[in-house]
């Protein structure tokens, strides 16, 4: 059986804060993640969107994603609260998810992804870096929980960026 990904409406917010809830197992206790709430969720909905992903028509995964503006412009894709129940993982799933990020980024003309990863989950890191992201500190999260220490931020080019003229490559 193939999964199948649709974006989340209003109506979905208490199946988004039960699955993120079940797909925080293992994660950090001190993880917000642990403590999803409806409120939570439809403030994500408000600020940007949630991809689901369904087996069967049983959720098994989802992602957040929001704009990240500059000047009033959305220059990126945030990523956030990517998850995927514990007896799917191991599957590539996280790596479908952040496909279609990268798709709908695509579709709308935005050249990058941006994420944070908590500093006490380095297999995460690792993760991103291995499907193209890489750490970098210059850029700010918007959506960082700000009880937890400052994240690890990543970012990932969608399409190629050649220096200013003039610099060497």
């Amino acid at each position: 059986m193939i999964p199948t990904l649709r974006t989340a409406t209003n109506a979905d917010a208490e199946l988004i804060a039960e699955l993120t809830r079940a797909a925080w197992f293992g994660k950090p206790e001190n993880s917000s993640g642990h403590h999803e709430s409806v409120q939570t969720v439809l403030k994500s909905l408000e600020e940007g969107e949630i991809v689901i992903m369904e087996l069967g028509g049983k959720p098994i995964g989802a992602v957040r994603i929001y704009p990240a503006l500059e000047q009033g412009y959305p220059v990126a894709l945030e990523m956030a609260r990517l998850c995927v129940l514990p007896e799917f993982r191991g599957r590539g799933l996280s790596t479908w998810l952040t496909n279609e990020v990268m798709i709908r980024a695509i579709n709308r003309g935005i050249e990058e992804l941006r994420l944070a990863v908590r500093t006490d989950e380095p297999g995460l890191v690792k993760f991103y870096e291995r499907i193209g992201f890489f750490v970098d500190s210059s850029i700010t999260y918007s959506h960082a929980n700000p009880n937890s220490p400052k994240p690890i931020t990543m970012r990932k080019y969608l399409f190629m960026h050649l220096p200013p003229k003039g610099e060497l490559l």
